[in-house]
């Protein structure tokens, strides 16, 4: 009969937004923000963007900022905690403006719905917004026969009177917009948030802000939609997340770890090291190499043999990760293991630009097969070429290298181990 081991509770989320216990750095961006919401707060909104590469955390952002919004969690600086009225929305699948419109509506549907006392107070905002003529079974997604001006004329009209409504309530209303990124230009979210903006303006209200997160292209999306709508925002580019943060993320995660679990989890310094060196400091990286980790510990002692062979066995980490961002750039579209050699190489420089006489001489791959590989990497998109100096080559992004890099450090710390219990 197999033994029946214990389960155990893993505190770490790689596929979910991390909650506020493990939620680590990060403070410049609070801080930022925090000042926008006491400036809508008064009458002064600005709106913000946080921008950054998949797995950098914008997610598990917006949702600190909610519960910082919402009251939830105390704010740093102001006096008094905040009492927005705090909507989350995620635009993927948005593929029209009036898809992007109903979705907004629909958020802040479902947030007034959830606070009874404020649905009371403003009933004919309630009552517009469930009938909302865009919001009906009877509209046809395919029809182009809407007015957007008289749309917007509308939202801003009831969002107004709402406002007047709730004022004892709520400090005002929080838009957040996740994903902002991926409807496509013809969407006009730029266009559309610029309008809204300045009619609440010349309705005299200003309590209301918007805060978006997408990936670094969500700018240039913006511009193409509204040449000035980028001009309403004041951006923030996540960054991966220090050494040491790193390291607090996997030690809390631990922590609490062992306040549920009957048997507390030790882990090595030499572990906690090794997964911040592999996450190279993207959040969902380290949730990810953690949570593997965790399962792969059988004495209750993670270590970094067990972080290892958590990383690199199969459906380990780097599959999982790899599955989620990376297969189809590493795998899919490169057939030689030379060509990977010239990936590998490349990822020693993050998303730096790479001449190809550094790639011939660090990579060991012949001359003419770099030149043919960087033809190849460049025509299935896998790389990009500097257009403005010849020869310049980079990875499209940081995180792409990073995720290269830990194969590599997974597979030579495994090796390590492997060797050394073959000469035990």
């Amino acid at each position: 009969m197999a033994e029946i081991k214990d389960l155990k509770y893993n505190p770490f989320r790689p596929n979910d937004i991390i909650h506020t216990g493990m939620f680590v750095g990060r403070i410049d961006e609070l801080d930022t923000i925090e000042r926008c919401l006491f400036q809508a707060k008064h009458g002064n909104p600005l709106h913000f963007i946080a921008q950054g590469e998949r797995g950098i955390g914008k997610s598990s952002l917006l949702f600190i900022v909610k519960m910082l919004a919402n009251g939830m969690l105390p704010p740093a600086t102001a006096a008094e905690p905040f009492r927005f009225l705090s909507v989350s929305v995620d635009l993927g699948g948005c593929s029209t403006q009036i898809d992007v419109v109903r979705k907004i509506a629909r958020g802040l549907r479902k947030e007034i719905a959830s606070r009874q006392v404020i649905k009371e107070k403003a009933k004919a905002f309630w009552d517009w917004i469930t009938n909302w003529e865009v919001l009906g079974v009877s509209y046809n997604k395919d029809s182009i026969a809407f007015d957007m001006e008289e749309i917007v004329e509308q939202f801003v009209e009831n969002i107004a009177v709402f406002c007047d409504a709730a004022e004892s309530d709520i400090d005002g209303i929080l838009f957040l917009i996740d994903e902002a990124d991926r409807p496509p230009v013809e969407a006009a979210l730029g266009s559309y948030l610029k309008m809204i903006s300045e009619r609440l303006k010349w309705r005299s209200c200003e309590r209301v802000i918007f805060g978006l997160a997408g990936l670094p292209t969500l700018l240039g999306k913006l511009r193409e939609s509204h040449e000035s709508s980028p001009r309403l925002f004041h951006t923030m580019l996540l960054e991966p997340l220090e050494m040491e943060e790193r390291k607090r993320v996997v030690r809390n995660g631990i922590e609490e770890a062992n306040k549920k679990n009957s048997i507390a989890t030790k882990i090595t310094d030499e572990a906690v090291d090794f997964l911040a060196e592999l996450s190279e400091g993207y959040p969902h990286f380290i949730q990810q190499f953690a949570y593997s980790a965790f399962q792969q510990d059988t004495d209750n002692i993670i270590d970094d043999e067990d972080v290892g062979n958590g990383a690199f066995k199969e459906g380990g980490a780097l599959t999982q990760l790899g599955d989620k961002f990376f297969n189809d750039m590493y795998h899919a579209r490169v057939s030689s293991e030379e060509y990977r050699r010239v990936l590998d190489t490349m990822a020693d420089h993050g998303d730096g630009w790479v001449s190809r006489k550094t790639i011939i001489k660090e990579s060991g791959v012949s001359e003419a097969n770099v030149t043919n590989a960087l033809r190849a990497l460049k025509m299935k998109e896998v790389i990009i070429q500097d257009e403005s100096q010849r020869g310049l080559y980079r990875l499209p992004t940081n995180s792409f290298a990073a995720w290269i890099n830990a194969i590599r450090a997974a597979r030579a710390k495994s090796d390590v181990a492997k060797g050394a219990r073959f000469e035990g």
